[in-house]
């Protein structure tokens, strides 16, 4: 993983990420990889369907990118609002909103932070679209529903942010390398 930490020598004040440090099948992951599988875990019990979307879907797939966040795409229903707050409360955190100006919401934590994104993402990509094309992706027990690269990049590409247009050639390279051997 290529999760860049806001912590100092990877100490960590989240229970639910200090609970995967712990755990023997964590034993060999990485500061990044026990956020994620934390954030998965937490996802699992609030019983929340979220797709991985942005930098860490191409991390997920093999591309060698960076990232301070984790960017989720869920329904925006009722029920599913009550279990974004559930997540942020299993992680340690609080949902706020991000601006005034969207309805995304953001759970700050020691170890990085969590974007939630609300129906589509810029491209007009719909969760329902999306969700027809994720992939699940396994990673330390748990398993994530990751959208596509095509995808990503396509978000990237209409979000027009130099830090998503910076990102596009890595992920372009890393989709032509997994069409070329097979592996999408």
């Amino acid at each position: 993983m290529s999760i860049k930490k806001r912590t100092l020598g990877g100490s960590f004040t989240s229970p639910a990420i200090e609970r995967y440090w712990a755990k023997p099948s964590s034993a060999h992951a990485s500061s990044d990889e026990a956020f994620v599988l934390a954030v998965l875990d937490a996802l699992r019990k609030v019983r929340l369907e979220a797709i991985v979307v942005g930098s860490v879907a191409g991390i997920l797939q093999g591309s060698p990118v960076t990232t301070q966040d984790l960017d989720l795409l869920v329904r925006d229903t009722p029920t599913n609002r009550r279990k974004i707050q559930a997540l942020g409360a299993a992680l340690g955190g609080r949902p706020r909103a991000i601006t005034e100006l969207s309805s995304a919401l953001r759970i700050d934590l020691p170890a990085a932070t969590i974007d939630v994104l609300f129906d589509q993402l810029s491209g007009n990509l719909t969760f329902q679209a999306l969700r027809a094309r994720s992939l699940s992706v396994s990673l330390g027990g748990q398993t994530a529903l990751v959208a596509r690269l095509e995808d990503v990049i396509a978000s990237k590409e209409a979000a027009g942010r130099p830090k998503d247009l910076a990102q596009l050639p890595t992920l372009r390279d890393t989709l032509r390398v997994k069409k070329t051997l097979g592996r999408t």
